[in-house]
């Protein structure tokens, strides 16, 4: 019962703090896709990166069948 109260709460805590730096968050992964998608742009080879993104979808997609 005592583990379970432990993990419980650092679990609530996780959450809270991630809820709370979401802001940083969401402008940090929007700045990363913003270069990463200059990159492509700019080197070529949007195609393969295309391709791969959609085949790890599938794999998730289907995981969840």
């Amino acid at each position: 019962m005592l583990i379970t109260f432990f993990t419980s709460a650092i679990l609530v805590t996780s959450v809270l703090l991630v809820l709370s730096n979401l802001g940083t968050v969401a402008d940090d992964t929007s700045k990363a896709l913003r270069g990463a998608v200059q990159r492509i742009r700019t080197q070529g080879g949007a195609a393969s990166w295309v391709a791969f993104a959609v085949m790890w979808l599938t794999i998730f997609a289907l995981g969840l069948l």
